[in-house]
């Protein structure tokens, strides 16, 4: 299969109906409701999930165009139609597998919207009203998420087009204009003005669990999350919502989170649209059961619900019937799609009041039935006491649990101490921690209660995280029943990270730059985000010569050395030791943020790092030359089967069967072999892939190294050394953060 058939649309008249009315299933409560339905298709074509787009395809009139399986997409024009059918359901055959579908006016000479198609290795640009090519690009990294818009810094609008850590933008020429990198697999992509200065910032979601934020190039935020970022879509002004492959949605503002939810289900589509009237989006979410959802931006309150047969594929917005009104577009996996118009304003106020009126009063119903329990369980107590019948669960008033962080060597984890200050005992403990523990939650149960309990927790990670504990106590470990006490406390960033007094060895890895700050300045910064211990954190602050600083860590993960040294008289100069490139990373931008730097130049020299990354550079190198021989090879077969099938036909039409059957053998045989040949060249496609992910990835932890514009230039100059194959420069870059001639 190859690109001969991409570009011909196929028309099929389509079953359904274009109703401007339809009955549908209706919320629960049917009454009053936010939404309410305006009509319903029957595509009879199955929709991929995310594939689906609205654009004006001829420059008038709105068509949608869905992804569905065997490498096609249908157009679905309702206003273009003819005397034999109602409307038209037209087809383009790309015989690849489809990954992302966009749509919008890339080359602003046409007045008319174009279909953008991404599958894993190629990206068109497709003319659905002139049936052409605008343009058809190799696309090495893939096509896994694809937006269409303006980026910071460009004038023209650009198909944004994320794929193997790489981030691409191509104008309507088919031109790469924009280009960086990203720590993983991109999975989502959307635009949002998170620091409202009137430009549209860049998010993007990967398989690491974080969102960044680009402002052209340039990383300017970036958030963790407990799972892969399915989903993004922009709500209003600098907030914006969220998916993740664990059933979770919730909003941000800028970087700090408003509201979460988690279910049993997979978010499959988010949409922020304006519902009520009231000038504030809400976060419209369609999920892998059916559910089709509708929540208030500001908590996260249900406001409507609808369900479908099939799992939700896509929700959009758009003027369908072209009768002046915005509709909610729902498209299942099955075919079917629904649309929904907003209620009038007055009917949708209500709706939201009554919806907060349901809540308030839950939260009230809810706190009351647990004071009356708490109630119930004082007087409880208070007759066993007066009786003397059985042991109550009363602990004395003056009760307080103790809790403490420590590292200890050899242990291969921080230890949370917890204890209480009488006889009383420690009967279970339950930690909340995002990023932390599997299910962001981890209860322990001793079996022998006592007044203290040690617990290990093992940050896969370097995060900053806050543990919420609830701790049952109660006088013995078979008291009826316990009181909880509910405590915080904040894991520091570097927490698996040991300080030590001994002499190490120094790696032989290091990272320099320059600070225009006071070495007590870098002090506390090393006080907040390591466990430092009393001992140790007087050993630092009571040193000899306070204009420097030298602290020494072992990892508890590996037992690695981290050395930070400061010299506050050598121009505030920073060393850090480490073998770990993303150790060193993390260190600068945590650093820099600390002490809000805005631009950092630093010298990285990893000499490992550079060693293994040169063997990534020879295996892209032969993996490519393996794809060009092998793609000549199998061109070759390819022809050799076109004629081998003539001449079987040629023997045919002679009755020469001795000679036909001949041919069929051979070309069962050639079969087998472009078969072998085919697997050959998806191995090696898959391999290079990893490869090219891994040079990625390698230019982003080294521009990780840098803060502002210096982290944006090393991005630019690599990418330029990349395409010249200039290796040499390529490794200079990683070095200086310049070529040596800039």
């Amino acid at each position: 299969p190859g690109k001969a058939n991409e570009g011909h649309l196929r028309h099929e008249t389509s079953m359904s109906t274009f109703s401007k009315t339809v009955t549908v299933q209706r919320s629960q409560n049917a009454d009053m409701t936010i939404l309410i339905p305006a009509f319903q298709l029957k595509l009879n074509n199955a929709i991929l999930q995310g594939l689906a787009t609205i654009a004006k395809f001829d420059g008038k009139h709105p068509s949608m165009a869905c992804g569905t399986s065997g490498g096609k997409v249908f157009v679905h024009s309702p206003h273009t139609r003819d005397a034999k059918s109602e409307h038209e359901v037209r087809f383009l055959n790309i015989n690849r597998k489809l990954t992302a579908l966009a749509s919008g006016p890339l080359d602003k000479n046409r007045h008319r919207d174009i279909l953008l198609v991404g599958t894993q290795t190629n990206l068109l640009a497709y003319d659905v009203e002139t049936n052409s090519d605008l343009f058809y690009k190799d696309v090495p990294d893939g096509v896994n998420a694809m937006i269409f818009g303006y980026v910071a810094s460009y004038d023209s609008p650009l198909a944004i087009v994320g794929g193997n850590c790489s981030i691409q933008g191509f104008d309507g020429d088919g031109n790469d204009a924009f280009w960086t990198v990203t720590g993983d697999n991109v999975t989502s992509l959307a635009f949002c003005d998170v620091d409202e200065d009137g430009v549209n910032e860049l998010l993007v979601g990967s398989d690491d669990y974080e969102i960044r934020i680009f402002q052209g190039e340039e990383v300017i935020s970036q958030t963790t999350e407990t799972d892969r970022v399915v989903g993004l879509a922009p709500i209003r002004k600098t907030k914006y919502g969220y998916g993740l492959a664990n059933g979770t949605i919730g909003v941000y503002d800028r970087s700090v989170r408003v509201w979460r939810m988690k279910s049993k289900n997979q978010v499959r589509a988010l949409l922020g649209v304006d519902l009520d009237a009231d000038g504030v989006p809400e976060l419209v979410s369609g999920w892998s059961n059916g559910k089709l959802e509708v929540r208030a931006e500001s908590n996260g309150e249900v406001l409507f619900k609808d369900m479908f047969p099939a799992p939700i594929a896509s929700v959009l917005r758009a003027d369908y019937r072209m009768d002046g009104n915005q509709s909610i577009i729902c498209c299942a996996e099955d075919g079917e799609v629904r649309a929904f118009q907003p209620s009038t304003a007055d009917s949708a106020d209500l709706v939201v009041d009554q919806a907060r009126e349901n809540s308030a009063m839950a939260d009230l119903t809810q706190k009351k039935q647990e004071l009356l329990m708490e109630l119930n369980n004082f007087s409880d107590n208070l007759k066993q006491v007066k009786t003397n019948k059985g042991e109550a669960g009363l602990v004395p008033f003056d009760t307080k649990v103790q809790i403490g962080l420590s590292s200890v060597k050899g242990k291969g984890a921080v230890q949370l101490s917890l204890s209480t200050n009488n006889h009383t005992i420690i009967k279970a403990v339950v930690i909340y921690a995002e990023q932390i523990f599997d299910g962001e939650s981890l209860v322990v149960h001793p079996a022998t209660p006592s007044s203290s309990l040690v617990i290990p927790i093992k940050p896969s990670r370097d995060i900053s995280t806050e543990l919420q504990l609830k701790v049952l106590v109660g006088p013995s470990g078979s008291s009826p029943q316990y009181h909880v006490f509910e405590l915080q406390f904040q894991l520091p960033k570097f927490s698996m990270f040991l300080p030590v007094t001994d002499r190490v060895n120094e790696p032989t890895s290091q990272l320099i730059f320059g600070v225009p700050e006071r070495v007590n300045r870098v002090m506390m910064w090393i006080e907040n985000n390591f466990l430092l211990g009393e001992y140790y954190q007087n050993l630092l602050q009571n040193r000899k010569n306070q204009e420097y600083l030298e602290a020494t860590f072992l990892s508890l993960r590996d037992n690695k050395p981290l050395i930070i040294r400061m010299a506050q008289p050598e121009g505030g100069k920073v060393v850090i030791k480490t073998d770990d490139l993303d150790l060193a990373g993390e260190l600068v931008q945590d650093l820099a943020a600390y002490l809000q730097l805005s631009e950092l130049e630093s010298f990285a020299e990893f000499p490992s790092e550079m060693e293994k990354f040169k063997n990534v550079l020879v295996k892209v190198d032969e993996h490519n030359a393996v794809r060009l021989r092998l793609t000549a090879e199998m061109a070759d077969s390819s022809n050799l089967v076109k004629t081998l099938v003539v001449k079987a036909e040629d023997s045919r039409i002679l009755g020469d069967m001795a000679t036909l059957k001949k041919i069929y053998g051979n070309l069962q045989q050639l079969n087998g072999d472009l078969i072998g040949e085919y697997i050959k060249r998806s191995n090696n496609h898959s391999e290079l892939l990893e490869s090219l992910k891994d040079v990625n990835q390698m230019i982003q932890r080294a521009a990780k190294l840098r803060v502002g514009n210096a982290k944006t230039r090393v991005v630019t100059a690599c990418r330029a050394a990349l395409k010249n194959n200039n290796v040499h420069a390529l490794f200079q870059i990683i070095t200086n953060g310049h070529d040596g001639q800039s």
